[in-house]
């Protein structure tokens, strides 16, 4: 006569051990500070990833950094004890930004002992000043190749997580990079700095360090309307992955427009992917 409260209790204590087994979820810090310019579309960057964290099931914490002023920039908190929180960092930032030597350190160990790396659009535009980073996030900004550009993006990994809902080609409206090929040397002072900020660039982008996951398909796209240097035959990578020490490091040069963030449905799929993929929550 007493098999249903023991069977309810039973059952409860399954409740409770599957809940102590069962894995956390896997918590994100996106900064948005910057230092240079301040892309409108960063607010809705930071409300989109944290609707993605829900979808995708991931945590995220954000400090508004956007919402700081360039000159007062407060990064203080950032140390190697902070970020031990969390399993990954994205970044949608700009500029020298304000960390000293450890905790710049601090970030790239972060990165090198295991955990992830997403570097979303103007990430590219940080930390000129710091090599060490544009090594473990690819390369630098050099120039813009046109706002609001009609292009044709080359898939050229389909099974990657970032990349495995697009097909072979992807036409999007976006802001489109190029980036730095060499150092910035003195024989040469016009090649390789930032054109809208003047930063020299102090490591060039190569294949040979990342995964390539899309490109500018020139065969596809209109390039009569692009500066003289942009020639057919140069290489437009738009999106790649790396692996930094034990960890994962991705990054995509899209994400300058603001409805982007909110309101397309395959760009809000492609990050998430690229989040997944560097917390280490899909192959």
């Amino acid at each position: 006569m007493h098999y249903r409260p023991v069977r309810y209790a039973a059952f409860l204590i399954a409740l409770t051990l599957a809940a102590q087994t069962a894995p956390a979820k896997k918590k994100l810090l996106f900064l948005t500070h910057a230092g240079l310019y301040k892309h409108t579309s960063l607010g809705p960057a930071e409300k989109a990833v944290i609707e993605l964290g829900k979808q995708g099931g991931f945590e995220v914490t954000t400090v508004e950094g956007y919402k700081q002023d360039a000159a007062k920039i407060d990064l203080s908190f950032i140390s190697a004890e902070y970020l031990s929180q969390f399993d990954g960092i994205m970044m949608m930032t700009n500029g020298n930004l304000p960390l000293n030597d450890a905790q710049k350190k601090a970030l790239l160990d972060f990165v090198a002992s295991g955990k992830g790396f997403i570097g979303a659009h103007c990430a590219a535009l940080t930390f000129y000043n710091y090599p060490a980073f544009g090594e473990m996030l690819g390369g630098y900004y050099h120039r813009s190749v046109k706002q609001n550009k009609i292009a044709v993006l080359k898939v050229e990994d389909p099974k990657h997580p970032a990349t495995k809902m697009l097909g072979g080609s992807w036409p999007l409206v976006d802001e489109f990079y190029l980036f730095g090929t060499a150092p910035w040397d003195t024989s040469h002072p016009d090649d390789n700095i930032d054109v809208l900020f003047k930063n020299h660039i102090p490591m060039g982008f190569s294949r040979e360090r990342v995964h390539v996951l899309l490109s500018l398909d020139t065969a596809k796209t209109d390039m009569s309307d692009l500066p003289s240097e942009m020639k057919s035959s140069v290489d437009y990578p738009q999106a790649w992955w790396r692996e930094y020490g034990k960890g994962r490091s991705f990054y995509t040069a899209l994400g300058h427009r603001d409805d982007i963030w909110s309101n397309d449905p395959v760009f809000r799929a492609h990050i998430l992917g690229g989040i997944r993929w560097a917390l280490g929550m899909e192959k």
